[in-house]
């Protein structure tokens, strides 16, 4: 049976947080597990990024072609026990189950905690109790300890915290429940937009934050696509990073419609944005 909790709405907390503990070289190590979207890309895995604290990996999102390139970058899934759903897509949650199973199976004894917008526990009942019972079943006959999946619902607020690390959420704008989050240290923030609509939720919980890692995915021709589906083009991102005050800003969820492109992609966002911007890829790294 599947145990969750539902909502974190302490919205007071994002303004009297107590100050983490500061340690000498705790730095974030971001990794780009996938930097495509829903749309076939022989070059790009769907959305997927690692956020590394303290040799610690907390992954968001899980799109098809996640587990390979979680291999390529040397995170093995046993070490991951902490995962962070922006929205329920097929392009962002697929490879979920996977991910939970493939885990246990290689090593993992700790509890997987989950976390995700409203409809995250009915999700994780419906997938390990319905279409995949199995699963639990033959990682019981396995391994000692056994299934322990944890669902989560946040909105607004902390969503955990670890004293070294501390993980915020904020809903945002896509036509479905969905959160960004803010992941700190005493050293620095980085933040996850998911998929949404610039909106002023998202500038809030991203304020002065070290590295935004923002959706691109609709070039600023394409505006009113990109109004009907709940995405943000280049230069809206542009306007998000400059509003938040970020220091850099990396372009994620890009459409195979952007190869060739990319050049116009960074100079549309730069037209709103002084700081730095980088097109993603998969497997990139950046320490924050």
């Amino acid at each position: 049976m599947i145990a969750g909790c539902r909502g974190n709405d302490r919205s007071e907390l994002i303004y009297c947080r107590p100050p983490l503990r500061s340690r000498c070289g705790l730095r974030m190590r971001v990794v780009i597990i996938g930097s495509g979207a829903s749309w076939p890309d022989s070059e790009r895995a769907s959305p997927s990024q690692v956020i590394i604290v303290d040799e610690k990996p907390l992954l968001f999102d899980c799109g098809p072609g996640t587990g390979l390139n979680l291999m390529k970058a040397g995170i093995d899934p046993a070490r991951i026990n902490q995962i962070f759903l922006t929205h329920l897509h097929i392009d962002h949650s697929v490879e979920f189950p996977s991910i939970v199973f493939v885990g246990y199976l290689v090593g993992r004894k700790e509890k997987v905690q989950v976390y995700g917008p409203p409809g995250t526990i009915d999700f994780c009942k419906l997938l390990f109790e319905d279409v995949y019972p199995s699963a639990p079943e033959i990682v019981r006959r396995m391994r000692e300890g056994g299934w322990n999946v944890e669902p989560t619902e946040v909105t607004k607020g902390v969503v955990c915290d670890s004293g070294s690390y501390r993980v915020l959420s904020t809903p945002v704008e896509h036509g479905i429940p969905g959160v960004a989050y803010r992941v700190e240290t005493g050293e620095g923030a980085v933040v996850i937009s998911g998929d949404t609509r610039p909106c002023a939720s998202l500038i809030e919980l991203s304020r002065s934050a070290d590295l935004l890692i923002h959706e691109c995915s609709f070039s600023d021709d394409m505006a009113e696509v990109a109004r009907i589906t709940n995405h943000s083009t280049a230069s809206e991102v542009g306007e998000v990073a400059e509003r938040a005050g970020v220091k850099k800003v990396v372009l994620t969820h890009l459409f195979p419609q952007w190869k060739g492109r990319e050049k116009e992609m960074v100079e549309s966002v730069r037209s709103k944005f002084g700081g730095e911007v980088i097109p993603s890829r998969d497997l990139l790294e950046i320490t924050v």
